[in-house]
């Protein structure tokens, strides 16, 4: 539908306002950027990101005052090349609900993006924000080393660094843009474990999971073993509606370590070879990792093979890696 001359007009003052608003900011211009804002108790910022959680700034009073305190101390975000799209306006008599999508890029060359929403009160013709809220997407710092992918395993980031170790990696790789197992029977593994993750992608399904299990969804997948005897192992989970791939170990599969230890009275040494067997190690680069003989390591992996009920590194792994 065709917009009149005066919406056009009106949706160039609602956004005009929305724009100065984050320049003022950018540029530590304290009371440019207050200007843009009705500065009463209904004033609200809300701040969600996936690192760092959500902050939530309640009435002009305590908005004012932390961001004097974020400019003068020159905390403000250094991002430039703003860029909106999808933007969408919706004015009721003097109250304008507006929405948009936005990229940046940090001043470490970081590409940001962001999903804005922005409510507006006229007031003596003007227009001025009096809600506003964003959400950081995800691949942020903390994502250099994952690899981001839809449900159907098709790529969505890949950082420098993930693919990096990628490269490394005995099990995965990247064919036509879609994240696969090197072997057929890995792959059937890692398709699996793909659309066990996507079922989380929904904010309500990730929701119940984490109040029914008691943590986010986190998904160690043994894909196999290897000729030279490593298990091969990488960890999905779930954020953003996205699922990431990790291919080192992390600190839940460490976790998870210890508590099966605890489980099935692991004494230190077998604890010790387990956590070499989890990382990919065959007995051999265990047992030299460890300065332990390789029969010393064979002997652990006998009596962790009865304490677990298990007889294969790969059903080991598996096992080792679903307590907890």
């Amino acid at each position: 539908m065709t917009q009149s001359a005066n919406e056009l007009a009106e949706n160039s003052a609602i956004m005009d306002v929305i724009l100065r608003e984050t320049d003022r900011f950018v540029q530590q211009d304290f009371d440019g950027w207050a200007a843009c804002w009705v500065q009463d108790e209904r004033t609200r910022e809300v701040c969600i990101s996936s690192s760092f959680g959500a902050t939530v700034l309640e009435g002009w009073e305590t908005l004012s005052n932390y961001m004097q305190n974020v400019m003068e101390n020159g905390a403000t975000c250094k991002i430039s090349d703003i860029q909106r799209f999808n933007v969408s306006i919706t004015v009721s008599g003097n109250i304008a609900h507006v929405v948009f999508n936005e990229t940046s890029r940090h001043e470490n060359g970081r590409v940001e993006e962001t999903f804005e929403t922005r409510v507006l009160e006229r007031s003596d013709g003007r227009w001025r924000i009096l809600y506003a809220s964003f959400v950081l997407r995800g691949h942020q710092q903390i994502d250099a080393n994952r690899l981001a992918v839809n449900a159907k395993g098709e790529i969505l980031c890949a950082p420098y660094e993930a693919r990096k170790q990628l490269e490394r990696h005995q099990g995965l790789q990247i064919s036509n843009n879609r994240l696969r197992a090197a072997r057929p029977e890995w792959d059937k593994i890692l398709q699996a474990a793909l659309e066990r993750a996507a079922l989380q992608h929904g904010y309500f399904q990730h929701y119940r999971y984490m109040v029914e299990s008691g943590r986010n969804f986190r998904l160690p997948v043994v894909l196999g073993e290897t000729d030279e005897g490593n298990v091969v192992v990488c960890v999905l989970f779930v954020r953003d509606g996205l699922t990431f791939v990790e291919t080192a170990s992390d600190g839940d599969i460490n976790v998870r370590l210890s508590v099966a230890g605890s489980v099935f009275g692991l004494s230190e040494g077998q604890m010790l070879l387990a956590r070499r067997v989890v990382q990919g190690d065959n007995l051999i680069t265990a047992s030299e990792a460890l300065g332990i003989s390789k029969n010393t390591a064979r002997t652990h992996l006998s009596r962790i093979y009865e304490k677990t009920g298990v007889n294969s590194q790969t059903a080991l792994v598996r096992t080792l890696l679903s307590i907890g």
